[in-house]
């Protein structure tokens, strides 16, 4: 089993090369059909437990005869990255760099708004800046980060918020995936008649919200269109090219508010007697969009990305108006900054998210900002 697990790291790790080093866009079988048959003195006669000990196994060695099961793998490898990692490099071409430092700083914040039940009240809330800082280093594709909560260092207490996500980006596919939850205190401006007619805030501290879910893209014009170089500057775009982008998108969110916290003036502001309204709901959703990277100079790189999608939300009976079926509608947008120097490279990110829970009873939008910057050096 160990030696199953090193051919396939081995084998995994020439994928990542790949995949920083994306492939011209020429007929697969040109692509391994030379210099490894004839012009090896001995091919035939290669040991394969000698390739494997010497880390000489690569995906194009069709010489070697391997058992079944390498020889197998090897086949599903060239498939994968003469399908997923294969872009025109008249338009994209990967960085000659193995190794990546990258220092990272995050922002994030969330904002609601609604009207709420038959009395149409209106409510308005956002939270706090939560900013982290980090790093992430890198070997050909490989790799190992850390981010550490300023606010944690500043005042000595650990912050409630969280978040975790990920990412797998290809030429013609890009999955992501997220974890957040915001129990910290929020700014409230609108409750009914409070802040009607101007802008105040309240802290509130009756807010908890839970999310996670992922994404699946598939990138139509994906020869020419690269998304991960606009967000995760692993690729260069050298000339402006855009694409439509069909995809799907899961996503759970629990958000309970409890106004129970507020004190007894704040009360007086509720139409009715509900202290507490909680949404809590799964969406499957059909997302359709286009994403543009404009390339003024081979230096510089400006994407806008909108996908907005539609499908079938369900209600849970712990939410507000209980156990039901709605129409899902939510929308992304994305836009990016690079600015590529020999071996810098330094970005700048927005990435709105946004959920509309809307029914005959309640009209509730909250959203998620990032706000990114990042700084990496290629060796």
């Amino acid at each position: 089993m160990r030696r199953v697990l090193f051919i396939l790291t081995l084998l995994l790790a020439q994928l990542q090369g790949w995949a920083m080093h994306p492939v011209d866009t020429i007929p697969a079988d040109t692509l391994h059909s030379t210099p490894l048959t004839g012009s090896v003195v001995g091919a035939e006669e290669r040991d394969w437990k000698e390739q494997i000990k010497h880390l000489r196994i690569t995906l194009d060695d069709t010489i070697t005869q391997y058992p079944k099961f390498i020889k197998t793998a090897l086949k599903v490898g060239r498939w994968v990255r003469n399908t997923l990692y294969t872009y025109d490099t008249t338009y994209v071409e990967g960085f000659d760099n193995k190794w990546r430092f990258t220092l990272k700083c995050n922002n994030w914040f969330d904002a609601y708004s609604g009207r709420l039940t038959s009395n149409k009240m209106p409510v308005v809330m956002s939270s706090y800046v939560t900013t982290k800082f980090g790093a992430h280093i890198s070997y050909k594709g490989f790799g190992l980060g850390y981010m550490l909560n300023l606010k944690d260092v500043f005042t000595g207490k650990r912050i409630k918020n969280r978040r975790w996500d990920g990412s797998i980006n290809t030429s013609r596919v890009a999955v992501e995936w997220y974890y957040t939850k915001d129990v910290s205190n929020v700014d409230l401006h609108r409750l009914g008649d409070f802040g009607k007619n101007k802008w105040q805030s309240y802290e509130f501290q009756g807010l908890e919200r839970e999310s996670y879910g992922a994404y699946v893209y598939y990138f139509f014009n994906h020869s020419h269109y690269c998304q991960s170089a606009a967000y995760g500057i692993s690729r260069l775009q050298l000339r402006s090219s855009g694409s439509f982008i069909l995809g799907l998108h899961a996503h759970h969110q629990d958000i309970n508010m409890d106004f129970n916290y507020m004190d007894d003036n704040m009360l007086s502001y509720l139409p009715d007697t509900i202290r507490a309204y909680r949404f809590s709901y799964r969406d499957y959703c059909v997302l359709v969009g286009y994403g543009y990277s404009w390339v003024p100079h081979r230096r510089w790189l400006v994407n806008f990305t909108a996908i907005p999608s539609i499908g079938l939300r369900h209600a849970f009976p712990t939410s507000i108006e209980g156990d039901k079926y709605l129409l899902s509608t939510n929308i992304r947008f994305k836009i990016a900054l690079v600015l590529n120097r020999d071996k810098w490279s330094y970005g700048f990110n927005f990435v709105s998210d946004g959920h509309w829970y809307h029914s005959s009873r309640n009209s509730f939008f909250n959203s998620s900002q990032d706000i990114n910057f990042a700084v990496c050096f290629r060796i």
